[in-house]
């Protein structure tokens, strides 16, 4: 990773990283400590299950920056959920909820119209 990689992670990015023992893990930023190249992050994911749901920190070099563009689950969205609940981040658990409802509404338009009376499946999307 180049140096100019580094300092662009910010408190909130999503990143992929590599424990000492070479485990994988999964979060987002909660601290970025620049002056000690040490990087606090939420762990989401890891192949060590103990660390899931943890606060770590991890030497900066360690660590690589996901697209923002990636696109959550409704489980991972209801973790956020928590998670903005926690901190009584309320701007951030409105967007959420706002995700998770256009996700929600996304998973009914993209199911086909069931007709029951006709045991037929309709590939025509509901509006």
């Amino acid at each position: 990773m180049e140096m100019n990689d580094k300092y662009a992670i910010q408190i909130g990015d999503w990143v992929r990283a590599k424990s000492s023992k070479g485990g994988l893990i999964h979060g987002f930023v909660e601290k970025n400590e620049l002056d000690h190249n040490v990087i606090q992050l939420r762990v989401v994911a890891s192949d060590n299950k103990m660390l899931t749901g943890q606060s770590i920190q991890i030497n900066q070099s360690k660590i690589d920056r996901l697209s923002s563009e990636f696109s959550k689950t409704e489980n991972q969205i209801h973790v956020l959920i928590d998670m903005a609940l926690e901190t009584h981040d309320e701007d951030w658990f409105n967007d959420l909820v706002a995700q998770l409802n256009q996700l929600k509404k996304q998973k009914d338009a993209d199911m086909p119209h069931v007709n029951y009376k006709s045991n037929r499946c309709q590939t025509d999307h509901r509006s």
